[in-house]
């Protein structure tokens, strides 16, 4: 069945004021939101900026909002954010530089994750909670990582997509705050950290005005994040293990 969907689009490009444009596109009911562009794009309008690559939820490059909610249109069935009569909006990230349109300029994402020393890659747990053929297993079941598996590295699971930053309201507020996505990454470096040095320089690092303490704990972030993550969950943990640091110096004057 085609769906006849009114999309409003985010315009903004240099020297023409921002503004919407509305299209009506005739898409499948089993659509996504980036069809629905990509409709927009095709039929209407060749010179609407939009940035995407996978189609699968995988790359995050094609975050957006609609109807002022933090979204990745690639997984967001239009169904889903559709009445059948009120215009679908769709609108660029907060809290980043416009380039054009619905591109954002996400250097600021990076800058963050780079400031946290956050590793794109990790080690490969020895342990893996899945079924694959005749892998050996523990005595509880779980499929125990073949040998040599340590030299393979996986990827984190933030797919870097910006959208806790667009729905954190302290990153509205600018300065050096790390972010969600840095201050989560920061997190994982203390979990996996053994050396008394190294976890002295990690909990250090986010312990001041641009680390945990300046965020407000809306919790935006975990609600958003299209990973399932829990960036506030970890943000909590960092400020929990830095609390007892101060109350065991405290008690021991």
């Amino acid at each position: 069945m085609s769906l006849d969907v009114p999309l409003q689009i985010h315009r903004q490009k240099e020297g023409v004021a921002p503004h919407r444009d509305l299209f009506r596109v005739s898409v499948a009911d089993s659509a996504t939101v980036l069809d629905a562009i990509e409709a927009a794009w095709a039929w209407h309008d060749g010179t609407i900026q939009f940035r995407h690559a996978c189609h699968h939820a995988s790359c995050g490059s094609c975050a957006v909002r609609v109807n002022g909610i933090e979204r990745l249109p690639c997984v967001t069935a239009i169904t889903d954010v559709w009445d059948g009569a009120s215009d679908v909006v769709v609108e660029p990230l907060r809290n980043f530089p416009v380039a054009a349109d619905l591109v954002v300029d996400v250097s600021t994402l990076f800058d963050r994750l780079e400031a946290s020393e956050m590793s794109p890659l990790r080690p490969v747990e020895h342990a893996l909670p899945v079924e694959i053929g005749e892998r050996p297993r523990t005595d509880d079941g779980t499929m125990v990582a073949p040998a040599g598996i340590e030299r393979f590295m996986r990827f984190e699971s933030c797919i870097e997509c910006g959208i806790c930053i667009s729905a954190c309201p302290t990153a509205a507020l600018g300065g050096k705050f790390y972010g969600p996505a840095g201050l989560a990454a920061v997190q994982r470096a203390r979990a996996e950290a053994t050396a008394a040095t190294e976890v002295d320089a990690i909990l250090g690092s986010v312990d001041g005005e641009h680390g945990v303490w300046r965020c407000h704990s809306a919790w935006e972030c975990t609600e958003r994040c299209p990973q399932g993550l829990d960036p506030a969950g970890a943000i909590m943990s960092l400020r929990r293990e830095l609390t007892a640091r101060r109350l065991r110096r405290l008690f021991r004057r």
